[in-house]
């Protein structure tokens, strides 16, 4: 049972799903926690502490993360078990749950190419 604070159920294992969260969108990008932190303007010691639960992040590094990932805040704080996805992120886990495992196999090979087609252009669109 969670905690109540006013209407407001507290979720006691915030820093782990956090943590679960950060490290399973930086895994999925295909970055390590240096390139992730250098993009991001953090340090890779802090990076891997914060995805290890030893410390916990304030606000100005929540938004160093998101900049690490090349993703939203709001998209790294949709944490796993909420229900504030999209209409549309709603509808494509719909039609996921459909898939047989090779069609999952082949949608994962396709967000692959277009995420890094969209980190390689902004890459090259960055100023040397």
């Amino acid at each position: 049972m969670l905690p109540i604070v006013g209407d407001v159920a507290l979720p006691t294992d915030y820093r782990e799903r956090f943590a679960n969260r950060l490290r399973s969108l930086r895994e999925a990008a295909g970055l390590s926690i240096d390139k992730a932190s250098e993009q991001g303007g953090l340090s890779t010691n802090f990076w891997g502490s914060v995805e290890r639960m030893e410390k916990e992040p304030c606000l100005d590094s929540i938004s160093g993360f998101a900049r690490g990932l090349g993703i939203s805040v709001r998209m790294l704080m949709t944490l796993e078990g909420d229900d504030t996805y999209d209409p549309e992120r709603k509808e494509l886990n719909s039609i996921l749950d459909l898939l047989r495992p090779e069609e999952l196999v082949l949608i994962l090979k396709i967000s692959k190419l277009i995420y890094n087609y969209k980190a390689e252009r902004l890459t090259s669109a960055e100023p040397r």
